[in-house]
């Protein structure tokens, strides 16, 4: 996730991650049976409790619970990715019930996936402080899945159980962190229960985001190697953008303004009453960057990065979505209203978004 928390990680739930996993004795497979199917994948209950909830509310001074039932008007709307910092399920769940948060799916390294919540009749807590496309605080509307693995490499990650099997970790340009990588069948079961979901809900692709998207300047995961184009391409989960040349030239006359601008059309950042949370261009540019473009994860807005920017909202104002089989019209509202508004500096901008079909690649 790094957990959905309005505060960062605490080192008490990371030194319960690694205590957790060294106490386990349990093998999940033999105690959770029970499966269902959800469009044809096959997913293991494992529902929480929230008697079994030990975090006191500070407020309250009484116990929190890790998951409330859902009101009528909470539609789902969308699904946010994180990953656990946990090795497995049973420390995920520790986790949870110490820490007051939860999620409704999570897939393990083997690629088994585990229902905690169900998102028909109940909110998890997964991702906090959230903003994306108007709305605020996410939990509502939004399904959480956890991805178990470490993450990134963390100094005291050696005294921690199973990192090793998560292979070498690596560094990517623009960031200190070294990053570990997903498993194959993780990343299949993952992206294949992403579809699902989307089609059970008819969640369209721009609605399915990372905790790093909609939770700004305050989380990383998924991160920058989990395969966002890959699974897009493979099950159609989430949405990922076709690329064509750019001669940035003919751009030349949109600011650095203009382009975070576009970011906040696509979603980022933006809350019910404009920007949320006082977030920064650069913090707003990083997070697109962990989603979009792991190849530079600086906060800079190079020439790389725009070209990127401007492939995105190019490529998905011509998108017809798989769930949906229509284009999205409230995008392409508010980028035409941006370009109209803008005409004496977007007009190669709106060339090129209007007549994406014709560029090659």
């Amino acid at each position: 996730m790094k957990f959905a928390l309005n505060v960062s990680y605490s080192l008490g739930v990371m030194l319960l991650c690694i205590g957790s996993a060294f106490a386990t004795g349990i093998n999940s497979s033999e105690i959770f049976k029970e499966t269902k199917e959800i469009n044809g994948v096959p997913v293991t209950l494992r529902p929480l409790d929230n008697s079994k909830c030990t975090k006191i509310s500070p407020v309250t001074g009484k116990k929190e619970v890790v998951y409330r039932d859902r009101k009528e008007d909470e539609t789902i709307i969308g699904m946010v990715l994180h990953y656990s910092v946990c090795p497995n399920a049973d420390v995920t769940e520790k986790v949870f019930y110490s820490s007051g948060v939860s999620s409704h799916y999570d897939t393990d390294y083997t690629g088994k996936i585990f229902e905690f919540v169900d998102p028909k009749y109940n909110i998890a807590f997964h991702s906090g402080k959230s903003a994306w496309n108007g709305v605020t605080m996410l939990n509502k509307y939004y399904i959480g899945i956890e991805q178990d693995m470490w993450g990134y490499y963390e100094s005291n990650l050696e005294q921690r159980y199973d990192y090793e099997k998560f292979g070498q970790p690596v560094q990517l340009p623009g960031d200190e962190r070294k990053w570990f990588k997903f498993s194959d069948r993780q990343v299949e079961s993952t992206g294949r229960l992403i579809f699902a979901l989307q089609q059970k809900y008819k969640i369209p692709g721009r609605f399915v985001v990372t905790h790093s998207d909609v939770a700004i300047g305050r989380k990383s995961d998924s991160g920058p190697m989990f395969p966002y184009k890959e699974i897009f391409e493979k099950y159609g989960a989430g949405y990922y953008p076709k690329f064509k040349y750019i001669d940035l030239d003919k751009f030349s006359e949109l600011t650095n303004i203009d382009y975070v601008k576009l970011l906040e059309i696509y979603g980022y950042g933006r809350g019910e009453n404009g920007r949320a949370f006082d977030l920064t261009d650069n913090q707003i540019i990083k997070a697109f960057k962990l989603h979009f473009y792991p190849g530079d994860l600086s906060e800079n807005l190079n020439d790389s990065t725009r070209k990127m920017i401007l492939n995105l909202v190019a490529s998905y104002y011509n998108y017809r979505d798989l769930i949906t089989s229509s284009l999205d019209e409230e995008f392409r509202n508010n980028l035409d209203s941006f370009l109209f508004e803008n005409n004496d500096r977007t007009r190669s901008l709106s060339e090129f978004v209007r007549g994406w079909n014709d560029y090659s690649a």
